[in-house]
């Protein structure tokens, strides 16, 4: 972070100075009392169910600077004599708008990724196509809330050039108020499809929440967005902006000419608006080709010529659980995809599943995808049903949702001798039962599921073939 003074963050931030020096250097800042607090401001957020004032005793004990809290807490804080303390009346509030002046101060240019599925991978791979070049901060783990967005931003030192920010939605709303804290100049929409229909109600919702990206961009910025999306088209048309398209369809300003694969690669060429771009991924799922195609856009409209990102290509690592392949020593491969899971990502790693496993025998662990409100069942359904049709050799439904992916995988063929877990335990014990060697294997669901305890217990019976060679590349 670069350093502010106590005063420069309360004028950013509405708040009072109760104690401390106006002048006082606050060059960090820390919303969690369980991380590294040596020298930061620690600012107490509120949630439902926990008010981070009850802890401003214990970050002031672990060597915070200072703190800022809603007035009440303020008050009873700065009895202590601590070094600063800031009352503000909504601590929320106040980490967006210090994070905002961070942002600004710095001058980098900040890009912002949203879209259902395949965020942090286009966020990985646009991080490894920059970083040769420029200096670059970019969001850690799922950093994609109203708190995660404003401490990305916050990291940014002196001499930052460019912010990655991933901006998640449950409802509209969501994304034009973290671009009003962010200020991106370039934005990303990676695609649209079923996620968190609970709290956004339609897929119709779901493209106009994106949406609020582009309308968020200053008319001199630009937009990469998925060719052919019709369902963005009518939040699109009339902006003042330079867009650019990707997809595999060659009408797309960005598509592929060819592609090929190895067991941990991807070779492609790329024709950027009638350039063309030949380049090598470290990663193989075909999907990944979409987030390379849509970070590829975004260089372009940073104006990062196209010949600097065929070596900066090849160093690209992806984040964990998000589709790494793990090649064990009786050559059965599992592929770690447990991060999270919607119908749109859950149907694009089957596809993965049968292009990985060319022939061999395939197996889908699969669990439930959480926040899909009325027709949650319909989706898993109609998940099973696609597995099916693809050939998936068998399924092993995990959580009690995951009975529909049965029941449509039957109505493709009524002969199938699928398995159904109630929890990761019980899953365990029948993979145990059911894998052979040389099967490949897909264990993905929503977060909350936890497969990765799958993953971990398998890997620990067989053993990891260390020389096999997985690859570094991990979907999204």
């Amino acid at each position: 972070m670069i350093t502010l003074t106590a005063q420069e963050v309360c004028q950013a931030c509405s708040g009072e100075l109760l104690a401390g020096e106006p002048g006082a250097a606050i060059s960090a800042v820390s919303t969690d009392t369980r991380r590294e607090l040596e020298g930061a401001l620690f600012i107490a957020l509120r949630g439902e169910n926990f008010n981070g004032g009850d802890y401003l005793e214990e970050a002031l004990s672990k060597g915070a600077a200072g703190v800022m809290a809603q007035v009440g807490d303020a008050r009873r804080a700065a009895e202590t004599g601590a070094a600063v303390v800031i009352a503000v009346d909504d601590t929320g509030d106040a980490l967006g708008r210090l994070a905002a002046l961070v942002a600004r101060r710095t001058g980098a240019r900040v890009v912002a990724i949203t879209g259902s599925s395949g965020k942090t991978s286009t966020k990985d791979i646009l991080c490894g196509l920059l970083e040769p070049r420029l200096k670059v901060v970019a969001s850690r783990s799922s950093f994609n809330n109203e708190v995660g967005v404003p401490l990305t931003l916050l990291s940014a030192e002196a001499g930052t050039e460019a912010i990655i920010v991933e901006m998640g939605m449950q409802a509209p709303g969501e994304i034009g108020g973290l671009c009003r804290i962010a200020g991106p100049g370039i934005g990303i929409i990676t695609n649209i499809g079923p996620a968190h229909l609970e709290y956004s109600g339609s897929i119709e919702n779901i493209a106009a929440g994106k949406a609020e990206l582009a309308a968020c961009l200053p008319p001199d910025g630009g937009l990469v967005y998925p060719y052919g999306e019709r369902l963005l088209e009518p939040h699109l048309a009339g902006l003042d902006l330079e867009m650019v398209s990707f997809g595999f369809d060659a009408a797309a300003d960005i598509h592929p000419v060819s592609e090929s694969f190895t067991s941990d690669s991807m070779h492609a060429v790329i024709d950027c608006r009638g350039s063309e771009l030949e380049v090598s991924f470290n990663f193989r799922a075909r999907h990944h080709l979409l987030n390379a195609m849509a970070a590829i856009g975004a260089c372009m409209l940073m104006g990062i010529p196209l010949g600097g990102l065929v070596e900066a290509a090849a160093g690209i690592v992806l984040s964990d659980m998000r589709g790494e392949p793990v090649r064990l020593r009786d050559d059965t491969v599992i592929i770690n995809d447990c991060y999270n899971a919607n119908p749109l990502s859950m149907e694009s790693s089957l596809r993965y599943l049968h292009e990985l496993a060319a022939g061999r025998r395939t197996v889908a662990i699969i669990g439930d995808m959480g926040e899909l409100g009325e027709d949650a069942r319909s989706y898993h359904y109609r998940v099973g049903r696609a597995a099916a049709d693809m050939g998936t050799d068998l399924i092993i439904a995990v959580g009690e949702l995951s009975t529909e992916y049965l029941a449509g995988a039957a109505s493709v063929d009524s002969a199938r001798r699928d398995l159904h877990s109630g929890d990761c335990e019980a899953a365990i014990a029948a993979a145990a039962g059911s894998l052979r060697p040389g099967d490949v294997v897909l264990v993905k669901a929503s977060r909350f599921m936890g497969l990765e305890r799958i993953v971990e217990a398998l890997t620990a019976e067989a053993g990891e073939d260390a020389g096999a060679g997985g690859g570094t590349g991990k979907g999204g």
